[in-house]
């Protein structure tokens, strides 16, 4: 075979070797129809595995609570510094909220006991957890309170209420106060009552006080397994999220689960602080008995509210 017969050949194989460029459109099509196709599937399996750890959070959450209770016969109290007409004089102002009394059943016990320096003092005049040795304390992050399908809630953040100067660690889950609105009579979404911060205006196990009167598993009337204890809240959409703080521990269902307000007013308190999620379609809650719960978000609003009371007598069903 002569040389010019040997390069004919290599120059055909070679045509054959390549891509037309109508082949090549071809093939890119197919591959971002695959794309198209898995995408989906990847980010849905992700998601799912986001939400079996938010739940996971949620169930160690509600067991450092009964913990908590195991020890002090009693739910952890937030120490908030506005205590309602008639409150004890002796009662602490220093603005501790709950999260801080479990930090020993979730192995933070020394963060705890850093922050216990600051249990003494009054929040209002620049004691307790105002102390300006505190402020390094309220910006720890502890994975355990991040839902991981909000990237924001672990972030820190300046613009939480009355810490706007500095920057602290959020909480994407908050005490269920009840169904009481919250602060002014203004929100689109009515409570049973008309105020919690009204001294036993709250018909939930937590708030920023209770006015200390501790709860307990015997202030459930309606049954543990029927009565959310802790939920979830995206922190971007309420500046009352401070992890550790007592103004920003709660939440309250007067407002359906979900309700983004739109644009999304930071200090309308009565619609901003309520329970929602980055989960498609509804958001977990920790009951008091320590099970954990994915609610759907088109849940009747009456199931809601009586599952977000300690004593209401409700009849509650699926």
């Amino acid at each position: 075979m002569g040389s010019k017969e040997m390069l004919g050949m290599i120059a055909r194989r070679k045509r054959f070797a390549a891509f037309t460029l109508v082949e090549l459109i071809v093939v890119m099509a197919v591959i971002g129809i695959l794309i198209g196709l898995l995408l989906p599937a990847v980010q849905s399996a992700r998601e799912s595995a986001r939400r079996v750890q938010c739940g996971g959070n949620l169930k160690q959450i509600g067991l450092a609570i009964a913990g908590y209770h195991d020890t002090h016969r009693a739910f952890p109290i937030s120490m908030g510094p506005w205590p309602a007409p008639g409150t004890a004089a002796s009662i602490e102002l220093n603005g501790k909220g709950w999260i801080v009394g479990i930090l020993p059943y979730v192995e933070q016990a020394a963060l705890h006991d850093q922050f216990a320096s600051f249990f003494v003092g009054d929040f209002r005049r620049g004691g307790g957890l105002r102390d300006p040795q505190c402020h390094a304390l309220m910006k720890a992050r502890i994975g355990l309170l991040h839902c991981p399908s909000d990237s924001s809630s672990r972030d820190l953040s300046m613009d939480q209420y009355q810490w706007e100067s500095i920057p602290v660690a959020v909480t994407s889950y908050k005490g269920v106060l009840g169904d009481s609105v919250i602060g002014h009579p203004m929100s689109i979404h009515d409570g049973t009552l008309p105020d919690c911060h009204a001294r036993g205006g709250c018909n939930g196990l937590f708030f920023r006080v209770t006015y200390g009167e501790p709860q307990n598993y015997a202030s459930i009337v309606d049954g543990a397994s029927n009565t959310y204890m802790v939920g979830e809240d995206v922190p971007a959409h309420n500046d009352h999220s401070a992890a550790f703080y007592a103004n920003g521990d709660y939440a309250s269902c007067s407002a359906p689960l979900n309700y983004f307000p739109k644009p999304p007013t930071p200090r309308d308190w009565p619609n901003v602080m309520s329970f929602r999620s980055r989960h498609p379609r509804g958001a977990h809650f920790c009951l008091a008995d320590g099970s954990v719960a994915f609610t759907h978000q088109t849940i009747e609003r009456s199931l809601y509210r009586a599952r977000s009371t300690k004593n209401g007598r409700d009849v509650v069903g699926e």
